[in-house]
């Protein structure tokens, strides 16, 4: 009853919001919606002032990445993406950075320029393959292909807005006379050094309330991101001695039946028994195993080696074969042509003109008392090119067959020509050997975690969860010898953890979950093995804590002390007294610039000899801060750089820098990011 009759006192109140609600509905209910499902729903990934980057859109960019990073690289590489497409946009739109109808159509045939799919009989670009592709495209996802041309028109945009950058970064004539002068004109001084080490950290006493003082005035310095602390005991699946020894005892059988196995038989026992797949290969002793390689000259065929291992793996093997095989050393000029194999985009000749040109070259070097190197470090379009033309020793089967053809067929000294999907190569075979080369049976098995450790660890992980649940995390670890591993600061968009492999999302959502409170614990499972973890701290968003900051702050605050007990020591304005009364000397600097503010016996003191600078000759400074310590400068002598009639050549480029300028952006805009929510 006393329910109903809350409900009775506010019924004036409830018929205004439904009332309200369903005008709101009438009026656009596609914008209650919109708040349900973007706003309200936190549906976004990002927000840049009002711009919004949904989930749907960029999770199908995340899965477009595809290549070898995993989910949150790709995550990160197309959020930074978008958030600089989105900037940028406003940037081109303020500052009118348009492209054109012709200039987007140059820029999409620009990313077919060098792929062969796309080139005409005469070697031109084909534009009509272009468009069907794009007819092609465009039929099977619009979407797609819309953001596939927003991307290439932006890289436009992105072109000539760093154009403009280059053109207002051009150096001035002003600009190169300064940083001349910073460079030539020099002074010589004699000066007065009191080192802040003269003394000792000890002696000064720093309160927390002057390291939070600091910290308040230097708010930017000392942010921080909402991070979280734990610590945690890894049960790493791997073998135990009982597996150990198992796998010893079945490689010790497998290495008594391949003694006396042969032919096909020892094939298929490989077959049967090894990880790794028969090999009839020769190879040369540097190519095998490093435990066989000092052996196995002294074996006889039919000789068993091992147990040794590699790697991961245990391995035994039988010698099969030796035989001797040629190795030859060449070098080669190529002559590429456009639209060959890996051709250098700047050769332009057609595959005719290489033709004609290699013919003309190879009747030139067979005439000539010039060095075959040399010929190919001028005419060569390969990237033996610098040395020479030099490939080394290699041995039959590394080179495409033609290549491989020549060279091995040909004696030492021989030069011809021969051609290849690269072009067309003028060959010399420098030398040619002999090499021994070893055939191997191996049976190489892999040491796993059986069924029964797998059990083991499960329930040894699902033990310590139990107990440290209920107690102290760090004792019980310490009490069962396992080994405790703290990780600080993880922020909310960390991926990986340092003493585990791989990415380990699951971990840090847990961590940054609200319902996740300090001294929780939680087991995990990471490929195979399991993780315990607890939380040991939470830190929101802000500044550091006192503690935290004071490993920067403390040298800072005892410098300004040391400098104020210095100076208060200084009581005449005559170096020559200062030195005396401090059991010092006054120390002379010749020759000190601008651009080098550095001060022979104390280091870098770019104020120190700033404020000489200012001073003419025979002026005397004031006490000055110095990076090392307290400092009273005497100007003895200026010596002014020559005039120049041009100062051209000292103006420095600075170079266009985009970065800087997305950077700049970002701090101007309010961003609101998503990405922990869903990734």
């Amino acid at each position: 009853m006393a329910i109903l009759g809350r409900i009775r006192e506010k019924s004036f109140l409830l018929i205004i919001l439904i009332a309200l609600g369903l005008v709101l509905f009438l009026i656009d209910p596609g914008k209650i919606m919109d708040f349900v499902n973007n706003g309200g729903g936190k549906q976004f990934v990002a927000k840049v002032g009002d711009e919004v980057v949904y989930v749907e859109d960029f999770d199908r960019q995340v899965k477009a990445q595809g290549g070898s990073q995993n989910q949150m690289q790709a995550v990160n590489r197309v959020y930074d993406q978008q958030i600089e497409n989105i900037l940028k946009k406003a940037e081109f739109d303020k500052l009118g950075i348009r492209v054109e109808k012709d200039q987007m159509w140059d820029l999409i045939k620009s990313q077919f320029t060098y792929n062969p799919e796309f080139k005409a009989e005469d070697g031109t670009l084909d534009e009509g393959k272009i468009k069907e592709l794009i007819e092609q495209r465009v039929a099977e996802n619009p979407a797609a292909w819309k953001a596939t041309e927003e991307n290439i028109a932006i890289s436009g945009q992105t072109q000539l807005y760093t154009a403009m950058l280059k053109a207002a970064s051009l150096p001035t004539e002003k600009a190169g006379e300064l940083a001349y002068k910073m460079e030539n004109d020099l002074i010589d001084m004699k000066y007065v050094y009191l080192p802040y080490t003269s003394i000792a950290d000890s002696t000064i006493t720093i309160s927390k309330d002057k390291i939070q003082s600091y910290i308040n005035a230097h708010k930017d310095e000392f942010k921080q991101e909402a991070n979280r602390s734990i610590q945690f005991v890894y049960f790493e699946e791997k073998p135990s001695k009982e597996d150990e020894d198992a796998a010893k005892a079945k490689m010790l059988k497998n290495m008594e039946a391949l003694k006396a196995a042969t032919g096909e038989k020892m094939i298929a026992l490989v077959e049967e028994n090894s990880e790794t797949k028969y090999d009839s290969i020769y190879k040369l002793v540097s190519a095998l195993d490093q435990p066989i390689q000092t052996e196995v000259d002294s074996m006889q065929i039919g000789d068993v080696f091992g147990p040794y291992v590699m790697g991961d793996f245990t391995k035994v093997a039988k010698l099969t074969g030796v035989k001797m095989d040629p190795s030859v050393k060449a070098s080669h000029i190529l002559i590429a042509y456009e639209g060959a194999t890996r051709a250098n985009p700047e050769v332009k000749r057609t595959k005719e003109e290489a033709k004609a040109e290699a013919n003309r070259l190879l009747a030139e070097v067979k005439g000539s008392d010039k060095e075959f190197a040399e010929f190919a470090k001028e005419n060569s379009d390969g990237p033996s090119k610098t040395k020479g033309g030099d490939l080394g020793w290699f041995n039959e089967g590394q080179m495409v067959k033609e290549f491989n053809d020549y060279v091995f067929n040909n004696d030492k000294g021989s030069i011809g020509l021969v051609e290849t999907d690269f072009g067309f190569h003028i060959i010399k075979v420098v030398d040619t050997k002999e090499e021994k080369k070893y055939q191997l049976a191996t049976i190489a098995t892999k040491v796993e975690a059986s069924q029964k450790t797998l059990e083991n660890l499960y329930n040894d992980a699902t033990a310590f969860e139990v107990a440290v649940g209920s107690g102290d995390f760090t004792k019980v670890a310490e009490d069962k010898k396992y080994q405790l591993r703290p990780v600080n600061k993880v922020v909310e968009l960390a991926d990986n953890l340092p003493g585990l492999q791989g990415s380990q999302r699951q971990i840090v959502k847990w961590m940054f979950d609200e319902d996740t409170k300090v001294g929780d614990v939680r087991r995990f499972d990471v490929k195979g093995s399991f993780v315990v973890v607890q939380l040991t701290e939470k830190q929101a968003e802000g500044l550091m804590s006192t503690d935290e900051a004071s490993a920067t702050v403390l040298p800072i605050l005892r410098k300004e002390v040391k400098a104020k007990q210095l100076k208060d020591k200084i009581t005449s304005t005559v170096l020559e007294d200062i030195a005396k009364n401090n059991n010092t000397n006054v120390k002379t600097a010749n020759a000190l610039s601008l651009s080098n503010p550095t001060i022979p016996g104390a280091g870098r003191e770019p104020l120190v000899v700033g404020t000489a600078f200012a001073l003419e000759s025979g002026q005397t400074s004031g006490l000055i801060e110095g990076e090392k310590g307290i400092y009273k400068v005497e100007v003895t002598k200026r010596t002014e750089a020559p005039k120049l009639d041009s100062y051209k050549m000292y103006a420095k480029i600075t170079p266009a820098n985009v970065s800087g300028v997305m950077k700049a952006l970002k701090k101007k805009v309010e961003i609101e990011d998503n990405r922990s929510r869903y990734y």
